[in-house]
């Protein structure tokens, strides 16, 4: 099966921090095994849906060869082996997604703001045209607000300042946990924006034009 697979810089693992074998300009490269025969110590990847949940610095095309399982926001194989790198994915377009994010948070604190009457502090948010501003006028409702613009604008400011700061991983993470606050606790929109955001990123990146990977 092919999937994908969020690597540390140098193809190697983020968790258990083993490096994978590189494809040859021959083809793919070498099979990857399991380090045991216990299922949730298989080789991982994921599918198109669910990028955004495994951010990392490269990002590889994977073969995984059965017997596969689903695990959490996972596919799990017996072994695994790096079919492509795609080249697509690096800092200056990860902080384009992360940025991407970034707004859609906004927009929709905007829409939350405006849903429960807090019309002027959604107008501010509103007017934000950079990212700076955007971080100063989030800080500045979070300081004299409180309840839902206070919340909102704090996970905005927040997210502004990751990306900021060079993390865009984790900028996109609060971004997608600020649907929690919009959709009044509902901690599903967390999972739902997630995979938004994976579509939209495998959109920038040309990976599938359909949600069916």
């Amino acid at each position: 099966m092919i999937a994908y697979k969020f690597l540390s810089a140098g193809a190697v693992a983020p968790f258990t921090r083993r490096p994978w074998p590189l494809p040859s300009p021959a083809g793919a490269g070498p099979w990857l095994d399991a380090p045991d025969d216990r299922p949730e110590h298989g080789v991982h990847a994921c599918r198109v849906r669910d990028l955004a949940f495994w951010l990392d610095s490269e990002l590889w095309r994977v073969e995984l060869d059965d017997p596969l399982r689903d695990g959490q926001r996972q596919i799990i194989g017996s072994r695994g082996r790096l079919v492509e790198r795609i080249s697509r994915w690096d800092e200056s377009s990860a902080r384009g997604f992360a940025e991407a994010c970034a707004w859609r948070a906004r927009d929709r604190s905007v829409a939350a703001l405006r849903g429960s009457a807090f019309d002027q502090d959604a107008a501010l948010l509103v007017g934000c045209s950079s990212l700076s501003e955007l971080r100063s006028v989030s800080n500045g409702i979070s300081t004299r607000s409180c309840g839902l613009p206070a919340a909102l604008a704090g996970y905005l400011a927040e997210t502004v300042d990751f990306l900021l700061a060079g993390d865009s991983a984790c900028s996109t993470y609060i971004s997608a946990r600020s649907a929690v606050v919009a959709e009044r606790g509902d901690e599903d929109a967390f999972g739902e924006e997630r995979e938004e955001q994976s579509w939209a990123l495998a959109e920038r990146l040309g990976l599938s034009p359909q949600r069916d990977v």
